[in-house]
């Protein structure tokens, strides 16, 4: 909220409040994160520890980007493209709010550390940074103290489909 500044009422209008509570995944808390001099956005949803990692710049267009994000990462995990669109328009517009929850602030060390390492592990070995690839490999990390510890599986099972088997989800 600190870095969009006055214009965070302007990106992030709620026309409709409570519109993503009728979402399945429901509720994001949203981190900024600086990688390699470059800021990003890294939205965590409440629920499942997804995790989507956006440009912040410009920010008149990060709602745009979230929900872009959002649907290719829902496609990506096979949900069809019909019900992940329909997800993805309940994030028309949505409030944001400082985050109170502590566990929620944990994970966001842990994730916005993984995010960081993986990213220079790429840089060092001189390959090409791929930030999907990246954010694919965290979301089928398990999450720890939580009883559905994989993000990915969790949102599987949510939109009603099969769990992938563990670690062979995608081609890395």
């Amino acid at each position: 909220m600190k870095a969009l500044g006055k214009n965070a009422d302007k990106i992030f209008h709620a026309s409709h409040p409570g519109h993503a509570d009728l979402s399945i995944l429901g509720s994001w808390t949203a981190h900024i994160l600086f990688l390699s001099r470059v800021k990003f956005v890294l939205f965590v949803n409440d629920k499942t520890v997804l995790t989507l990692l956006v440009p912040f710049a410009p920010k008149e267009k990060i709602l745009e980007r979230f929900r872009h994000a959002l649907l290719k990462e829902l496609v990506s995990l096979g949900i069809p493209s019909a019900r992940a669109t329909e997800e993805v328009v309940c994030y028309d517009s949505f409030t944001l709010s400082k985050n109170t929850d502590r566990s929620m602030a944990g994970y966001l060390n842990q994730i916005t550390f993984e995010y960081k390492y993986l990213m220079l592990y790429h840089m060092e070995k001189g390959s090409t940074v791929d930030l999907e690839k990246i954010q694919a490999s965290i979301n089928d990390s398990p999450r720890v103290k939580r009883v559905k510890c994989f993000p990915n599986n969790y949102v599987r099972e949510l939109f009603g489909l099969e769990k992938r088997p563990y670690f062979e989800g995608r081609n890395y």
